[in-house]
């Protein structure tokens, strides 16, 4: 088996530098990926900007003068996200990549000023029906401690020719009738640009019409972080320690009016955000309550 790679960075690096690989470097097809490496960046001392976490609040609807967002540091680990995915080591074509669930675990507070180290790893290759999966893993520390964990899950789907028969897939699950209604919201591409802008995430087929056709879609999407964010961005929000659970049904195809619904089943604190018009969950995360 191929020895793994881990490289250490001096300092996080730009994530607009990356995308020029991340779209044009050429992959084999995920047919022929046999045992992906594991691969790891790691980033030393890295401090918050206290500014930069206040233009992600606001965008997200997190008052900015709280607590720092528990979705926030995702944003720190973003430009290492891009990197490996730009990387020759990487096998898959990052732009065919589908984000399926994410889990956040945050253990402490991050202070302005306090010295970060950052970790992330794609690890973990597994076939499934649909396809190839792996996941994203972040590691944060400070003061010798973990202050926050995320694993993201990424599909890279079988071409048709290579994919087991199906019926039609399932449609999408509703909110129970009785959850609450907890705000109303339109979604936008200039939305979209917003949340690009703070959180680096510049993937052209949340900021383009045309870009997201080129890539198959209908159409520009919204952001799944920003669908997480702005869901728990409401009065009550998960407190640190936190473990909140994320699972992503169907993209928010843009322009869209949405609703950000909660309920508690077995003692979880669910919150979806559903479409207006048919209800269907776009994505839900969960949280047990106190």
């Amino acid at each position: 088996m191929t020895d793994d790679v881990h490289v250490r960075l001096r300092r996080s690096p730009a994530g607009w530098r990356s995308y020029a690989a991340v779209m044009l470097r050429a992959r084999p097809p995920v047919t022929d990926v046999g045992s992906p490496r594991t691969i790891t960046l790691s980033v030393q001392g890295l401090q918050l900007r206290v500014h930069e976490a206040e233009r992600y609040s606001r965008v997200c609807g997190f008052d900015p003068q709280a607590a720092l967002p528990v979705t926030y540091p995702h944003v720190l680990a973003m430009p290492l996200h891009l990197r490996i995915f730009a990387m020759p080591e990487f096998p898959l074509r990052p732009m065919g990549l589908i984000h399926l669930t994410n889990a956040i675990e945050s253990t402490g507070e991050m202070r302005p000023g306090q010295p970060l180290d950052i970790d992330v790893s794609a690890r973990d290759y597994r076939r499934t029906d649909a396809g190839l999966a792996f996941d994203m893993v972040t590691e944060i520390r400070g003061d010798g401690r973990v202050l926050w964990r995320e694993t993201c899950c990424f599909l890279s789907r079988w071409p048709e020719s290579a994919q087991r028969p199906a019926g039609r897939p399932p449609r999408p699950p509703k909110a129970p009738k009785d959850a609450a209604v907890l705000a109303e919201l339109p979604v936008s591409l200039r939305t979209a640009w917003d949340y690009a802008r703070v959180s680096s995430d510049f993937n052209p087929i949340h900021l383009s019409d045309r870009a997201a056709r080129f890539f198959g879609l209908r159409g520009a999407i919204a952001h799944g972080m920003w669908s997480l964010a702005r869901s728990l961005a409401l009065p009550t929000t998960p407190a640190t320690p936190a473990r909140i659970a994320t699972q992503f049904l169907t993209p928010v195809q843009l322009p869209a009016r949405v609703a950000i619904k909660e309920w508690t089943t077995d003692g979880a604190v669910r919150r979806a955000l559903c479409d207006m018009r048919t209800g269907r969950v776009h994505m839900y995360a969960w949280w047990a309550s106190d």
